[in-house]
């Protein structure tokens, strides 16, 4: 902890998960809080420390210790994604990939609709991890689909041409 507020020096030091700060069960939770509210306090101009993390979460983290909400005081809650906008942050993450995948037309909105319908209650907990874990899923499909698809066409002598021109979904 103190090595991470030194690097932070003259700028933020930016805890995601803070959380897990208080979630060990060991010794080493209690003694990186007391050593977090410590440097806080001796460099209270020199740094800035924001602690971030899922709201129930961190209503524990800041019960752990009577000196966190004191030197935190300031809360700041992020609404949580919409289903279009977890849709829209995947399609960003399908992009991205390489070679380019074909997505077929309509995607986002389908892919909104399933998240709704389906995993609208995961949000809360993973927000843009979701859109991640969605992805991978899809990827780890696709690689299945492949795979049987590639079998099949061995099997009668055939070649599939380009799978990277294979549909993601």
């Amino acid at each position: 902890m103190k090595d991470a507020i030194a690097e932070a020096m003259g700028g933020c030091l930016f805890l995601d998960e803070a959380y897990a700060l208080a979630d060990s069960g060991d010794g080493f939770s209690g003694e990186a809080v007391r050593t977090l509210l410590t440097e806080v306090e001796n460099n209270r101009t020199g740094i800035l420390v924001v602690l971030a993390g899922y709201k129930d979460k961190m209503g524990k983290l800041m019960r752990a210790d009577p000196g966190l909400p004191r030197r935190f005081p300031n809360v700041v809650h992020l609404a949580d994604y919409t289903p279009l906008q977890v849709a829209e942050i995947a399609m960003s993450k399908l992009e991205s990939k390489t070679p380019p995948l074909t997505v077929e037309e309509g995607l986002v909105e389908a892919l909104s609709q399933h998240i709704e319908e389906r995993h609208a209650h995961e949000i809360c907990q993973h927000n843009a991890g979701l859109a991640v874990n969605l992805v991978e899923q899809a990827m780890g499909s696709r690689a299945q689909r492949i795979h049987k698809a590639l079998e099949q066409a061995a099997e009668r002598g055939e070649s599939l041409g380009d799978v990277n021109k294979l549909p993601v979904l």
